[in-house]
């Protein structure tokens, strides 16, 4: 797939099938996480890949309470360092644009209680939870949302 492609076709998804994700969409993910690019090189983050299906559903009913976040065969959580969580937006938007292109859909999820995930993902030293990715085949293809005229959004000075 053409890179905006894979930009203009990327959508929330909200609903998984349960078949599983191929192990080299998964690598594919994982390399994408590691090259991504962060302030000084620091790398302050750690991406966690959760498949266990008792633990998907333990952090969708209790730290989510979204249903659609279990039922995805990937969870990924992103944890960052304190002050981080622009490094964690870029390595999460490599880890999701790399899923679109491998025909997976994704969904950012920002609101989740932090400190009851923190209970059942231990999280990494001096690192909190930023970011989950139900990662795995959409049920469905939304339809694109509108987007506002690009001069409202992009100026160009010369």
């Amino acid at each position: 797939m053409e890179f905006m492609d894979v930009i203009s076709t990327r959508r929330s998804i909200r609903g998984y099938k349960s078949d599983a994700v191929p192990e080299a969409a998964l690598e594919q993910m994982k390399q994408a996480v590691r090259m991504a690019p962060t302030g000084n090189n620091r790398q302050p983050f750690k991406v966690v890949f959760v498949r266990n299906p008792a633990l998907r559903k333990e952090i969708a009913e209790k730290a989510c309470h979204q249903a659609f976040i279990g039922q995805a065969p990937i969870l990924a959580v992103v944890f960052c360092e304190k002050d981080s969580e622009f490094n964690a937006a870029i390595v999460t938007d490599h880890l999701v644009l790399t899923a679109t292109a491998a025909g997976l859909g994704t969904c950012w999820v920002g609101w989740f209680e932090r400190d009851i995930l923190q209970t059942i993902i231990l999280p990494p030293q001096g690192m909190s939870p930023c970011i989950l990715v139900p990662i795995g085949t959409a049920l469905e293809n939304p339809a694109a949302r509108p987007r506002k005229p690009m001069d409202e959004l992009v100026e160009v000075l010369d």
